[in-house]
């Protein structure tokens, strides 16, 4: 056998096996795109002054249009600058910002601005999000609501992207439903709006409309804040676009696994292993 195929022979199998690394360290991230959203769950103590105190009822004006200047929905009452169409249910969220820029802020996802709420995980969650029932604390794990043995009441945001192809106009709808309250915001201004204390309800979403091209910021917020039940369910209907987390990403990073990155150093070896045994030669 001459000199070139006995190479051939004895370094086939490290070429195959780096190209089996190489294959997989670059489709695996391409097979696990998916629409997804970064969520962060809080839990609101049960000793929260609203906790089992606002009104019951289904209402679509329950937040302004516009999120406040620290990114949370804003009450939609006279006392925050409605004028028309406010509301109106007798015993509104009280956990609000209640002076300077952010009056009116709910504040039932900020612990810097809310006592009671504690930030306990953050995770990536595919959509369509579909929690309609059993969605407790914490993390949506648990078994209950409100006081001991349950810990407090859930709260969610999810945060996104929702990315449009360039040079491409696209029809966007979405659909909301909760128990209790879930508002959902589209580069900060108010897409559903599903507030009061209530049983799983669908929520009133604005008609499907033109969404243009870019990277368009989505905020969904959910909070049961009354004992019994919980649940969110949450979609973006439009088969053309791409919901990724902040600053971009999937449900992959794009970091090859471990198996991946240990076929890989194999297959790195052997090319060492060659030209080692080349310069020998």
């Amino acid at each position: 056998m001459n000199s070139t195929g006995a190479q051939s022979k004895r370094f086939g199998g490290v070429s195959a096996l780096m190209l089996l690394a190489l294959g997989v360290g670059l489709a695996g991230p391409v097979a696990a795109l998916a629409d997804s959203v970064t969520i962060d769950y809080y839990t609101i103590s049960a000793t929260d002054p609203d906790a089992n105190h606002l009104s019951g009822g289904v209402v679509n004006n329950e937040v302004q249009n516009l999120l406040g200047p620290d990114g949370l929905p804003v009450l939609n009452t006279a006392a925050f600058g409605c004028l028309s169409d406010c509301f109106s249910l007798a015993h509104g969220p009280g956990n609000l910002v209640t002076s300077g820029a952010g009056a009116g802020e709910i504040t039932y996802w900020s612990p810097k601005l809310n006592p009671f709420v504690t930030l306990t995980s953050t995770a990536t969650t595919s959509l369509p999000f579909d929690r309609p029932s059993n969605f407790f604390p914490p993390n949506g794990t648990g078994s209950c609501d409100g006081g001991p043995p349950c810990g407090g009441f859930q709260a969610a945001q999810l945060v996104g992207n929702i990315v449009v192809p360039a040079n491409t106009t696209d029809t966007i709808s979405f659909t909301i439903g909760a128990d209790d309250m879930a508002f959902a915001y589209l580069d900060g201004k108010v897409v559903c709006d599903l507030g009061g204390v209530h049983a799983s309800t669908a929520g009133t979403c604005v008609s499907p409309f033109a969404i243009g091209p870019g990277s368009h910021a989505l905020d969904v917020f959910f909070v049961d804040i009354n004992q019994v039940q919980a649940g969110l369910t949450f979609s973006v209907d439009n088969t053309d676009v791409t919901v990724t987390p902040p600053g971009g990403g999937s449900t992959t990073s794009g970091v090859p696994e471990p198996g991946t990155l240990a076929l890989f150093s194999l297959a790195l070896g052997g090319i060492g292993l060659m030209h080692r045994r080349r310069r020998a030669s």
